[in-house]
């Protein structure tokens, strides 16, 4: 039972790594090259509003 509790919680904490890294570099291309790499132009949000 020990073995299982241990292996959830690894699960746990290796999926908060990836999604913290994934984070990361979303912000890190965010900041980076202007808005090449934005998925909508601001253009297009404000023809939508």
């Amino acid at each position: 039972m020990i073995k299982v509790f241990r292996r959830v919680i690894a699960s746990v904490a290796l999926f908060a790594i990836i999604a913290g890294a994934l984070r990361a570099v979303f912000n890190w291309i965010s900041r980076t090259d202007g808005d090449e790499h934005e998925l909508w132009s601001d253009e297009e949000e404000r023809e939508e509003a």
